[in-house]
């Protein structure tokens, strides 16, 4: 896999601002994921040799530009990114169009613009089979838990997909339904490497405390987030599974 950042990445990382469809610079850095993260992205990306992807969230586009530069020198024709989001033209004014286009990469993206529980369906209608998907829009538990299973029916098995912000609640609640009602398997060698000091760490660790104060409380965070401030995780399909009608487990 290439590691040179596409310019349009390269921009918001150094200076924080992407451009929209207006030629008005928006400030992206604090609503989009981070460089250790779209460089993990783009590794699975590579190591999947994924060709058909998803995504829920699409904003300014850091993720959307990621996976679709990891695939670029992909050799087939039927590479696609598809993007879901309900405010792209509107709130984000289409900057993720504008880098993708400045990237040469638009070909190969189609953007879904309304919620996810109206445009997903259209794809499993047509019969869209994911290699990989990334979970990062609305972020409550009923919104999440709906975008996972709906990418569950196209995700094919040995598939990945990503759940952004994971220090959610709501979207550790996801996770616990996943493993408890679904055959996947978490996969640790895509946890995202933090670069912080011992004390930036330190001085995170005590800040989301305060602010999240059951995070206290979470499995999920002492075992996958106490040294490290991103919130990526990533799970691998290992077979098609649906219980039985009748089945319920705590999660």
């Amino acid at each position: 896999m290439n590691n040179e950042l596409p310019l349009s990445l390269k921009d918001i990382y150094s200076t924080g601002y992407t451009t929209d469809r207006k030629g008005e610079r928006r400030k992206a850095i604090d609503s989009t994921v981070s460089e250790a993260e779209v460089n993990t992205l783009m590794k699975i990306v590579s190591d999947l040799k994924a060709v058909i992807t998803l995504e829920t969230g699409v904003a300014f586009g850091a993720s959307a530009i990621a996976i679709c530069y990891a695939k670029k020198d992909l050799q087939s024709v039927d590479k696609m990114h598809y993007g879901v989001d309900p405010n792209q033209s509107g709130f984000y004014a289409n900057a993720a169009s504008v880098s993708l286009e400045r990237e040469k990469l638009d070909n190969q993206f189609t953007l879904l613009e309304g919620p996810s529980h109206t445009e997903i369906p259209k794809l499993i209608d047509r019969g869209v089979k994911l290699d990989f998907a990334f979970i990062d829009g609305w972020h409550t538990f009923d919104y999440t838990l709906i975008d996972f299973f709906l990418i569950d029916k196209m995700l094919k098995v040995g598939g990945m997909v990503a759940f952004h912000d994971m220090q959610a609640l709501s979207k550790q609640k996801v996770l616990r339904f996943i493993l408890s009602h679904r055959k996947y398997k978490i996969q640790k060698q895509y946890a995202v490497k933090g670069n912080e000091s011992l004390i930036k760490t330190l001085k995170f660790f005590v800040w989301r405390g305060f602010k999240y104060p059951l995070l206290l409380r979470s499995w999920f965070y002492w075992h996958y987030q106490l040294f490290n401030s991103s919130g990526l995780i990533v799970l691998q399909k290992m077979q098609d599974f649906e219980p039985n009608y009748d089945f319920f487990k705590r999660f």
